[in-house]
């Protein structure tokens, strides 16, 4: 499902496990929920404070297939039960490498994320 705001990039729901280590603490309790080609929202109880830096890691299995998309991120935002919402942080790619990017290119597209991106 695409999801439709006013973003530079459009974000489709995707849900997978996510792993962030940040400064030798290794998150891997983070369940991605959505995610474009410049960040990804993770869901967590336990957010990290908004300007945090750290490798993201997301791995998509598919039978004997195996696609990792890793990026350099920081953590660009942080929501909580105070607003009604579930808590999460959204991560910003900082860095992210010529083959994760075409992974997470194709994801987005097979969720029917890119079409939709040129279209607007």
């Amino acid at each position: 499902m695409v999801i439709n705001e006013k973003r530079k990039h459009v974000r489709v729901e995707f849900i997978i496990r996510a792993i962030f280590e940040t400064e030798g603490q290794i998150r891997e309790d983070l369940q991605c929920r959505n995610i474009s080609m410049s960040g990804l929202f993770l869901r967590t109880e336990n957010p990290l404070p908004v300007g945090t830096r750290g490798n993201l890691l997301i791995v998509l299995e598919c039978g004997e297939n195996r696609l990792e998309v890793r990026a350099e991120s920081k953590v660009a935002r942080v929501v909580g039960s105070d607003n009604g919402l579930p808590w999460g942080m959204g991560l910003e790619y900082v860095r992210l490498d010529p083959d994760s990017s075409l992974n997470l290119y194709n994801v987005i597209k097979y969720q029917g994320g890119i079409e939709k991106e040129k279209k607007v």
